[in-house]
């Protein structure tokens, strides 16, 4: 599928000063087991993460662009995360750069692509269990590194402490090469308490090779007939509506 010229703008203008484009497709709900069959995805083999947000119940943060998030991985380090989106690379200074955790990255999610920026720092096993249990304070799960990162980039006040749980959302990921794509494939399923399932399969590629890169991708899963819908979420922004939904 060829890019049209504003796509070409639009994806050279996003992968400006990123270190990483990140190309991402939600599979659609009816298309889901096809793509666990072409992909060979073994629930045994994915690694298992249970993934926590944090926000009001309305969602203040996000609506702001900001996501916070713990992640705790089986046979990993457990993570927590501060994400900001979107962002001017050329404003975010150097400091961060050098950093351990920090990433500029560029998210391409359906016809649209934002430039984000993050920072993430590990927990130790058990932190993030006793927040979610109201044994600790969810401020205890963010450094100071990460919330001097946050007011610098971020115009969202932060109230940690009128902050909810959100979560957590069971997930599994796979990392494989298939023949028919020269790039790393990720697969992530996030399953809902409710029983739905969240299929995103992407790419990661250096912000040089993103033009490519997507024309390759789109036309790599539409001739699995995986071929990217309209409407496209991220999975992110489901999850976070369904937790928020429920403490409301």
């Amino acid at each position: 599928m060829t890019k049209s010229p504003d796509d070409k703008r639009r994806i050279a203008a996003a992968s400006a000063g990123v270190d990483d484009v990140e190309i991402k497709v939600t599979v659609s709900e009816r298309k889901e087991r096809a793509a666990e069959k072409a992909f060979k995805l073994d629930p045994e083999a994915g690694q298992q993460r249970s993934i926590f947000f944090f926000d009001t119940h309305e969602l203040d943060l996000f609506g702001k662009g900001v996501m916070l998030r713990a992640r705790k991985v089986k046979g990993d380090n457990d993570d927590s995360t501060v994400k900001i989106r979107p962002v001017d690379p050329s404003k975010i200074r150097g400091k961060w750069r050098g950093q351990d955790g920090f990433k500029i990255e560029a998210d391409g999610v359906g016809e649209s692509m934002i430039r984000s920026a993050s920072l993430t720092v590990e927990q130790r096993r058990n932190e993030i269990d006793e927040v979610a249990q109201g044994k600790r304070s969810i401020g205890k799960l963010f450094s100071s590194d990460q919330e001097t990162f946050l007011s610098e980039v971020s115009p969202a006040s932060l109230d940690l402490t009128a902050l909810a749980v959100l979560g957590p959302v069971q997930a599994l990921r796979w990392k494989f090469k298939n023949p028919g794509l020269p790039f790393e494939i990720t697969a992530e399923n996030w399953r809902l308490p409710d029983k739905r399932d969240l299929l995103e399969v992407s790419i990661k590629v250096p912000g040089a090779q993103a033009e490519a890169a997507s024309a390759a991708f789109t036309a790599f899963l539409t001739a699995l007939d995986l071929k990217p819908e309209g409407g496209q979420q991220t999975k992110t922004r489901v999850v976070l509506e369904f937790f928020a939904k429920r403490k409301r």
